[in-house]
């Protein structure tokens, strides 16, 4: 190929293509960041040297640290969604259907950065009023399908009397109510399929009539 063909690499401001990826690179950088030095360590040297930008790019974009924090605390929780929409559940056994839900649920808590990030925001709560907010919302896209599934275990003649407050119970369970924030076991594939076993068998005994 002659060498006069080949694209140069272009210079100058990022286009509106290159926003969103810029952006990304940038959030994820400034986690690598804070979980290296901490919310209060890290400074925005730290921070734009790690994402390789100047420090006014970040103050454009983001305003200042705790809006840096807060955008990549955020896009931890929306990271954990569990699209438990897409287990099938027509014509298969409760305890089949019910291990995939848990399994899709353990798996959204299995990233030991993401549980990191959020371990930290945690830690800050007071200044970062927004993230349990947002990550009660996902836990509620979680619930809705779970409720339906359980409304039909129901009138197949399970006892269950509340479907939606079960599923948050189911929820709990399957992710340990705090285990995922307070160790890193779920980070393991094979004690997450052991959990999960244990967490079906109880609540299936439970719930048959």
């Amino acid at each position: 190929m002659p060498q006069n063909a080949i694209e140069k690499p272009r210079r100058g401001r990022p286009t509106n293509a290159d926003v969103p990826l810029r952006e990304a690179e940038l959030i994820d950088a400034a986690a690598r960041a804070f979980l290296l030095r901490g919310y209060a360590g890290a400074s925005m040297d730290h921070i734009a040297a790690a994402a390789r930008v100047s420090k006014a790019t970040i103050y454009a974009r983001f305003g200042n640290k705790a809006a840096l924090f807060e955008a990549v605390a955020l896009h931890s929780v929306a990271s954990m969604r569990s699209d438990v929409r897409i287990i099938a559940t027509e014509g298969r056994r409760p305890v089949d259907v019910l291990t995939d839900f848990a399994l899709r649920i353990t798996s959204e808590v299995a990233d030991a950065e993401r549980i990191a990030v959020l371990r930290l925001a945690i830690a800050a709560k007071d200044s970062f009023p927004d993230i349990a907010r947002r990550l009660h919302g996902h836990i509620g896209d979680t619930v809705a399908p779970i409720t339906e599934y359980l409304h039909t275990l129901r009138e197949a003649g399970y006892r269950i009397d509340d479907p939606a407050r079960l599923a948050q119970h189911f929820i709990n369970l399957a992710n340990g109510g705090l285990r995922f924030l307070l160790t890193d076991d779920f980070a393991d594939a094979a004690f997450r399929r052991q959990w999960v076993n244990g967490v079906v068998a109880l609540f299936l005994r439970g719930i048959e009539a």
